[in-house]
């Protein structure tokens, strides 16, 4: 049996999706190939001695961790590192004003996240 064998994408998603680009996989359970599903990411640990920063959420911020992610590390495209480092499951109740956020330096995510 051939596990992890990519597969054409025979979904259609909107160009909105997160699985709008993925791969697709065969899967075995209980020694039987069943079925085909998108590939998945695991969230990587940040340890907490990585955690060295520290700031709070403005008023114009709440919920939005992307407006954060944009002050702190100069692009909204790292507002998940701030999510991860925070345990953050829904920035709309989590992320409230004068909240205070640990995140770890831009060095240390180009460093040891996005490599």
């Amino acid at each position: 049996m051939i596990l992890n064998e990519r597969v054409e994408n025979r979904d259609t998603y909107p160009a909105t999706s997160r699985y709008r680009n993925a791969r697709y996989f065969k899967r075995e359970i209980r020694r039987r190939v069943i079925r085909i599903e998108p590939e998945s990411w695991e969230a990587p640990v940040i340890p907490e001695s990585a955690l060295t920063r520290m700031t709070l959420v403005r008023s114009g911020e709440v919920g939005a961790l992307d407006l954060i992610s944009e002050r702190v590390y100069g692009t909204d495209r790292l507002w998940w590192v701030l999510a991860i480092a925070n345990d953050i499951i829904d920035p709309f109740l989590d992320v409230t004003a004068n909240k205070e956020l640990k995140f770890p330096t831009f060095s240390y995510v180009t460093s040891s996240i996005l490599i």
